[in-house]
């Protein structure tokens, strides 16, 4: 006899043989047992889940000698006959190629007849959603009022692509996904019965393969057993699906946490030699990574625990990962998934993304910078109303600039310019006072000028890494430049404390660390607070005053305007 695939051989034949399906079997079992089956079904789901055997089963049930029965007998005459595909009363079609308005009418012309072997005529009709729209038109009358002897089963992988006058004429059962335990028990069974030894990973990858389809599972099964033989094993079974080893995804996914660019090469290269396909690792690489993110988020999943069962150091990795890494390599695996459909060199995709995910750590201040300037002008809602009215202010001055208002330009220009400003004056933030004086007492007055003439710059460059901390350190100035000192004092308490957090504070370090090169260690103070310190430890302001006038007479709008309107020699600018 010629050889036959394990999923024809352990094809069910009742409805207790149907796994994973109970919802549906139990209500077939039911209507069954009362005499109240329908004239029409839809069986709609994934594929290989059991959509037309239970089909077959349920024609069987109808036609039993023994029935209409809850369970078939596969003894008799029309059951053998149904399972051999010899009675001419049940029809199973393919409407993918029988799909014209011609194979339909055919159909339409002879359900009139009365069944000549059995009791009840069936129509199997799968992939039902291929046909067209007017041999859909043409089965509408027929399924809607067929004749008492017959039955119509459609089957589809695509119910919402059939008309809602189809889906409204038939019961409809939703098949669903087998879980991976219950695909294992069935290969188990039919392990046993072929005599043949196969290790629990080796079926739980099967499993995992298969996603969900009884049908895929047995056929991957039937693959690994011509590879290999009578012992098969995970690796067995690696081979044949072209994934990569859970030995290679642990390695690389270390080699990412810790950064090791080289080493993650390494396993590129190993992979091509091995004949592997970049595309396949990218996919095992972005599931190994979400299955982490699951770990640390559902630890319970079944999934999670094949996992953890296929993968020794699964548990370790996950426990080492972060949570918003993960979310980041994720991201970016799925970005690169995309990416390398148009790539014809899709190694050297796969190189990239490999050398981008180890170094994540360089980008992490950075990342981190933004996001908490981010989060500190959220909830500033108190300095937002302050920004709000000044705005209004300087709006208000230009209108009476633009006017022409010479007389009262004094009183415009400079007094409400100063008010907000002074407010802010008496107030103070805690700093390391100590530290500061050493700082300010060795001082270098020569590299300080450099610094200050050097600042837009060092602005700009913190522009380009963070628009927020920039917007802050706005208000600053260098006060202090020493050794391995930098001194910034401010004028809006807000500003300076939100400057003063840690990773805004390490932002600006490394900007002014490549201007001057050498790191120095950044202080924030109110201008207050710097005038008391620099006073006792003898520094003289006069210079830096002055510096500060020109740069606030710069960096004022409304003086720009007033500049721009009755020239530099009209405007004089006073405290």
């Amino acid at each position: 006899m010629a050889y036959r695939a394990l999923y024809r051989i352990w094809r069910p034949q009742t409805f207790n043989d149907i796994v994973g399906q109970e919802h549906v079997t139990r209500t077939l079992q039911n209507a069954l047992k009362e005499q109240r089956f329908s004239h029409a079904y839809l069986f709609n789901g994934p594929r290989g889940t059991g959509k037309t055997s239970a089909a077959k089963v349920m024609a069987k049930a109808v036609n039993c000698e023994r029935g209409p029965a809850e369970e078939p007998c596969n003894e008799c005459a029309a059951c053998r006959g149904i399972t051999e595909g010899s009675v001419v009363d049940v029809m199973e079609i393919d409407a993918a190629s029988n799909r014209r308005i011609e194979e339909i009418r055919d159909i339409r012309d002879k359900v009139k007849y009365a069944p000549t072997q059995v009791r009840y005529k069936v129509y199997i009709v799968d992939e039902v959603h291929m046909l067209t729209p007017e041999a859909f038109n043409a089965l509408l009358k027929t399924l809607e009022e067929p004749p008492a002897h017959v039955i119509f089963i459609l089957a589809t992988t695509d119910p919402h692509k059939l008309p809602a006058t189809i889906i409204s004429r038939c019961q409809r059962f939703d098949f669903r996904r087998i879980g991976s335990a219950q695909i294992v028990e069935r290969m188990k069974q039919a392990m046993i019965a072929e005599n043949i030894e196969i290790s629990d990973q080796a079926l739980t990858f099967i499993a995992r393969m298969a996603e969900g389809g009884m049908r895929d599972a047995l056929s991957l099964l039937d693959q690994a057993l011509s590879f290999g033989g009578e012992q098969i094993e995970l690796e067995d079974v690696m081979a044949i699906t072209g994934s990569a080893s859970q030995t290679m995804l642990a390695s690389t996914a270390r080699y990412i946490m810790e950064e090791e660019a080289a080493e993650a090469l390494n396993v590129v290269q190993q992979l091509v030699q091995n004949g592997k396909s970049p595309e396949q690792f990218l996919d095992d690489l972005l599931f190994y990574f979400r299955d982490l993110l699951l770990y640390k988020t559902a630890p319970r999943l079944e999934e999670i625990q094949d996992r953890m069962m296929l993968d020794e150091r699964f548990q370790e990795l996950g426990d080492a990962f972060d949570t918003s890494r993960l979310f980041f390599i994720i991201e970016k695996l799925n970005q690169a998934k995309n990416d390398m459909k148009r790539a014809s060199q899709t190694r050297i995709m796969l190189e990239l993304i490999l050398i981008q995910l180890c170094q994540i750590g360089e980008q992490k201040p950075h990342v981190a910078a933004q996001t908490e300037a981010t989060s500190v002008g959220e909830m500033s809602s108190e300095e937002v109303e302050q920004l709000k009215q000044r705005i209004n202010m300087l709006e208000k001055q230009i209108k009476q600039l633009e006017h022409g208002n010479v007389g009262g330009q004094e009183t415009a220009v400079s007094s409400p310019r100063r008010e907000p400003r002074r407010s802010g004056l008496q107030q103070t933030v805690k700093i390391p006072t100590g530290r500061i004086r050493e700082v300010a007492s060795a001082s270098i007055e020569p590299q300080l000028k450099r610094l200050r003439s050097i600042w837009p710059d060092i602005l700009q460059q913190v522009k380009s890494k963070s628009v927020r901390l920039h917007a802050w350190l706005l208000d600053g100035r260098p006060a202090a430049l020493s050794q391995d000192g930098l001194v910034i004092c401010f004028k809006s308490v807000i500003h300076c404390e939100t400057t003063a957090r840690e990773l805004n504070k390490q932002l600006i370090e490394e900007v002014v660390k490549g201007f001057i090169n050498r790191p120095v260690e950044l202080f924030t103070l109110m201008e207050n607070q710097w005038e008391e310190i620099s006073a006792s430890v003898g520094v003289s302001n006069q210079e830096q005053g002055a510096e500060t006038k020109q740069e606030e007479a710069q960096s004022e709008p409304v003086v720009d305007e007033a500049v721009k309107l009755f020239g530099e020699e009209l405007v004089d600018i006073k405290d």
